[in-house]
């Protein structure tokens, strides 16, 4: 999804919590029983739909305007405990591509130990990654920028989060083919005239052999090294 149309999205997002927020600030305060018995309903209906489109929709226009003041008075509070809500909000933010809301409550889930719902099999760290990644793979060859996302989370793989190895080298490896994209969205060695950029990838994608031996960077490594060898040559 283009830039604009993800920041009016998250703008409408935006002022759909506020009004769901003022609403709930005058109401009782939140029984977390009741929440998790409605939460259990909405899920129910979710997974009711059959189309990924209609279930995409519901998430974005329905279940995130009605669920993230819930949220968002949860973490005012400054109370810490294991919350559903909160979970399933951060994975229907990353589901509808409000990637900027969603690391930014990741980030949060994840100091606080939360747990990932049931029908993930990932703790937050490692579904947070995976996401981010999918996220890039899809739109990076379409010639899109992935930028600031997956710059943010690959910091984050790197120094902050205990990622298993053959995540991290797929970290490593996105990294170093987006040193050679063209225009079009394509790893071409061959249209890359500058020797440090060839250089800085190659040392990406060694890294990402040195975590995964599997990672599959071999062909691209040797089409750097003789790239590198013709610059030389030419110059």
């Amino acid at each position: 999804m283009r830039f604009r149309e993800q920041q009016q999205r998250r703008r409408k997002l935006a002022e759909l919590s506020k009004k769901g927020a003022a609403a709930g600030a005058a109401a009782s305060p939140d029984s977390l029983h009741i929440q998790l018995i409605e939460l259990e309903n909405d899920v129910a209906k979710l997974n009711a739909l059959q189309r990924r489109i209609d279930r995409t929709a519901m998430k974005r226009d329905v279940l995130l305007p009605k669920w993230m003041p819930v949220t968002q008075r949860y973490l005012d509070s400054g109370k810490v405990f294991k919350n559903l809500v909160f979970a399933c909000c951060i994975v229907w933010l990353f589901d509808v591509d409000e990637l900027g809301q969603a690391l930014q409550w990741a980030d949060i889930a994840i100091e606080q130990g939360q747990d990932t719902p049931e029908n993930i099999k990932r703790d937050f760290a490692h579904f947070t990654a995976d996401a981010v990644l999918e996220w890039a793979q899809t739109i990076a060859p379409q010639g899109q920028s992935v930028e600031p996302y997956f710059s943010d989370t690959f910091e984050r793989v790197k120094s902050a989060w205990c990622i298993n190895e053959e995540l991290t080298a797929k970290y490593y490896k996105f990294a170093g083919l987006q040193l050679l994209r063209a225009k079009d969205g394509k790893p071409l060695v061959k249209a890359v005239v500058d020797a440090g950029v060839l250089q800085e990838a190659d040392s990406l994608l060694e890294q990402a052999e040195t975590f995964y031996t599997n990672i599959g960077v071999g062909t691209m490594r040797k089409n750097i090294a003789a790239r590198l060898r013709k610059l030389e040559q030419d110059a």
